[in-house]
Parts: structure tokens; sequence; C-alpha cells
């Protein structure tokens, strides 16, 4: 059902070129599993102070889908369950024009507040995926979404963060992306799930740290 539900969703999503090809694709999952996904009980980081706009300033304090959380969370598993789908898997390799049979899969849960932010990136090398699912419903939280950039130094536009839509990309030299600083009433929930290349060291990180979405495809044939 969750899978049925994710891919009518991104099949529905229409492409958008500008400034490079990506997907904003709305009403992911059913709102059951949103609620559950927000009330998730992971500790809230608070006064991070970022100086290089990067996550890494602050690995200790992330939050990750990683085996043992899936296990305790029935809604970590089901959105896990949902990128191990042999027809998902197929879907994303075909419409991005991928091979993701020899990936990994990777979700981090993020918790922002006031003073997060991210300087424009790409997500090119090790990740042959990205999707940002936003989960916050606060009064606010529409303006909290991802910025896109032209190019490193252009800012583009700003994505609505409308709760339970994914902004979709296969990470190219053109697929800059950030968070520029702006005031977080509240907490910043959002899913990044990415499929990553055997090369990622923190497998602690991973869904499966050792499985390959190729296992899976077999496994689903």
């Amino acid at each position: 059902m969750d899978t049925q539900k994710f891919l009518k969703a991104w099949q529905q999503a229409p492409l958008d070129k500008d400034p490079y090809p990506h997907y904003l694709v709305k009403n992911l999952f059913d709102e059951g599993l949103m609620e559950e996904l927000r009330d998730l009980p992971f500790e809230v980081p608070l006064n991070l102070d970022y100086q290089l706009g990067r996550r890494e300033e602050f690995n200790s304090h992330r939050q990750y889908f990683n085996p043992e959380i899936i296990n305790d969370h029935d809604c970590a598993r089901r959105v896990a369950d949902v990128f191990l789908s042999g027809e998902v898997i197929s879907f994303i390799e075909k419409t991005g024009n991928v091979d993701l049979k020899d990936s990994l899969l990777r979700i981090e849960y993020t918790l922002d507040t006031n003073n997060f932010w991210l300087e424009p990136h790409t997500d090119i090398g090790v990740k042959n995926f990205t999707m940002l699912i936003y989960l916050s419903d606060d009064d606010e939280a529409v303006n909290w979404g991802t910025d896109i950039y032209a190019d490193a130094d252009t800012h583009f536009a700003t994505v609505p963060s409308v709760p339970n839509t994914g902004l979709v990309f296969f990470p190219s030299e053109k697929t800059w992306h950030g968070f520029h600083k702006r005031n977080i009433k509240g907490v910043r929930k959002t899913l990044i799930v990415n499929y990553v290349t055997q090369e990622w060291r923190n497998r602690q990180e991973l869904v499966h740290p050792e499985k390959t979405m190729g296992e899976f495809l077999k496994a689903a044939a």
C-alpha cells in the first residue's frame, strides 16, 4: 500500500527542468504514517552554532534510520520498505537513467532549529539519488523549504516546505541546493533519502550496512 501510493504520487508529478531537472512530489504517504514520523521521539539538538553551513559540523547529533531504529519504530520500517521495494528501485533507475544495483540506502531524519543553514552544494560523488521529504506542519513551516540555485552563487527559488511533499533530483554538477539562514520557530523535520555508492564509509548510517539494491531487486524478481 505505501509503495503503490508513493509510485502513484511520483508518476503524477511533472518534471521541472529549471534550473536543473527535479520533481516536487506531493502526497507521498498516508497521513497516519506522516503523523507517526513527526512524532518519533528523537532528541532535538538545540543551540547548534553552524559556522560552515555543513551538516557534518555536528555529526554526533544526527539521526538515521539504521537497523536499530527500523526495528524499534514501525513508521521508519515502512518508509525504508518503500525505498527497498523492487518496484520503486526499478522506477527510480528508469526515471533517472541511473544504475542503483550496487547502491546502499541511507535515510537521515533531520531536526533543524534556529541558526541552521547549509551552503550551496551539489551532492555529486557518492550519492546517486536525493529526495528531501518535508515533515513539519508548523504554522511557518512552508517557509522552511530547500533553496535551489542556478549555480553556486545564484539563488533561483525556495521550494515550499509542504508536509508530505518530496523534492527529488539526481545529483550532477548542476544540482546546486542549500538552505539560507532564516528564523526557524520550532523544529524543521525532514527526511533525506539517498542511494549511495559502496564508497560510503559511515556504514552505521545505512538502512542495511552491506545489502545492496541489486539484492533487493533479485528478491523481488
